[in-house]
């Protein structure tokens, strides 16, 4: 699918450029630094991946910049990383802590060793890093952590769940042979908290240890149940933290409600005070990934400036790998 719309290295897709972008070149004569606001269905577009030419991407002649919004313009800081920064960073997540009937989400090696060798970058800095892995990257030491921290680096599964609304008319009718995955994608707990909640922003979350358990959990059990919502999100104190990395599928995904945006894990974010969010638009691969945000950190420790980081990463993995591998990481102001 995501080939279908951008194409492939050096092969790219004009489509999209010719339908989105190219009305706007008479306006941007002269123009080397963009800074956009998608609005409506543009959220899902990945602008760094359209395709100016078979071979050059429209990020190769602008230096693009995505907003959340035209405040973040008017209110525009420095994007400067210092050394009396901080990092959370969880990853090598166990998703499966006990005899769980159901392991929905699999372990991610990449995770693992993605988050050790930014973990030895920065450790190697001097920087004060908590790392957080296996059976220690649950959702109770996220929320307690998170508001001491300046970055925060999360790499494991991400999901949204469409609205049930919308997908129940192609609903297939259960059979013999369909029953199985029903059941699967209809358990108690998982339903109503998640898969068929009416909030947007409870079918939007962060995977973290202990996971699997939900899919078997009993509803009137206390305590976390492991899946980190974009509504508990929101109630989080992150107005010190200066990034969130999302190393994770579809963290930039939500439901799009007219002009206003889109709800899920971006907007909670936001709420929460965050000021810059590193998202996927689409399922990311697990070692691609990982590679990205290890030249991402790199980048960062040498320019010391979040954007151009960035930029620089995006750049580099551009020339390597079809967008697929990399285009779906969106940077939001």
């Amino acid at each position: 699918m995501v080939e279908s719309i951008y194409g492939l290295k050096r092969k790219l897709s004009v489509k999209l450029y010719q339908l989105i972008w190219e009305p706007l070149e008479p306006a941007l004569k002269g123009v080397k630094s963009v800074y956009y606001a998608p609005s409506g269905i543009l959220h899902k577009i990945s602008f760094s991946a359209l395709g100016i030419r078979e071979d050059v991407l429209l990020c190769e002649k602008y230096n693009l910049n995505q907003l959340s919004g035209t405040t973040a313009l008017r209110d525009r800081k420095p994007a400067e990383f210092s050394e009396s920064d901080s990092f959370f960073m969880m990853g090598g997540v166990n998703y499966t802590i006990s005899d769980s009937a159901y392991k929905i989400w699999e372990y991610l090696p990449g995770s693992l060793a993605e988050t050790q060798q930014i973990h030895e970058l920065l450790k190697n800095e001097k920087l004060e890093v908590k790392y957080c892995s296996s059976d220690l990257a649950t959702e109770t030491i996220l929320k307690e952590e998170i508001e001491n921290f300046s970055f925060v680096h999360i790499a494991t599964h991400g999901f949204f769940f469409p609205d049930p609304e919308s997908i129940d008319a192609s609903i297939v009718p259960e059979t013999e042979q369909n029953k199985e995955l029903s059941f699967r994608g209809r358990t108690n707990y998982a339903d109503w908290s998640f898969i068929n909640n009416k909030n947007p922003l409870m079918r939007s979350g962060l995977v973290l240890a202990g996971a699997n358990e939900v899919w078997s959990r009993n509803p009137l059990e206390a305590g976390e149940d492991g899946i980190l919502t974009a509504l508990e999100v929101a109630s989080l104190d992150c107005r010190n933290t200066n990034l969130v990395v999302l190393s994770a599928c579809e963290t930039g995904l939500g439901d799009i409600v007219g002009s206003e945006g889109v709800y899920g894990l971006q907007r909670a974010f936001k709420i929460a005070g965050t000021r810059f969010i590193i998202m996927s638009l689409w399922q990311v691969p697990d070692l691609e990934t990982a590679e990205f945000m290890i030249n991402f950190y790199r980048n960062l420790l040498s320019v010391k400036d979040i954007r151009l980081a960035f930029n620089k990463t995006r750049q580099l993995m551009s020339q390597k790998y079809d967008p697929y591998y990399w285009a779906a990481f969106v940077l939001i102001e």
